[in-house]
């Protein structure tokens, strides 16, 4: 499963992830919030690296009412997912990902 697929399949259960890059911050660079409003269930948290976002996200959706036997999959794109938003943010990026997909809110500082 693709991170995308992870994304998709909590959105078809009725909760909403949003994941944020920040390229400003020199630690917690990434917040994950978690939203269902179905169960009136709000989760954000700020956190060093994407390993902990992925398990934050199903430890997180585990604890909900529902049938998440898929949370068990693999990441196949764990690492260049994570490799691609960090270079980013490294960068100086500010980036949203969700499952509409991928929103600059500050593009890369261009190469000196």
């Amino acid at each position: 499963m693709q991170f995308a697929d992870l994304v998709e399949l909590a959105g078809f259960a009725g909760v909403s992830v949003w994941l944020k890059m920040d390229g400003e911050r020199a630690t917690h660079r990434w917040t994950v919030l978690l939203s269902c409003p179905d169960a009136d269930f709000r989760y954000r948290r700020d956190v060093n690296r994407f390993d902990q976002v992925v398990r934050i996200v199903r430890d997180e959706l585990s604890a909900l009412p529902g049938e998440w036997s898929w949370l068990d999959d693999e990441i196949e794109d764990l690492d260049e997912f994570a490799e691609h938003y960090e270079q980013l943010g490294r960068e100086g990026a500010i980036i949203v990902v969700d499952s509409t997909g991928e929103q600059t809110l500050r593009p890369a500082s261009p190469a000196l």
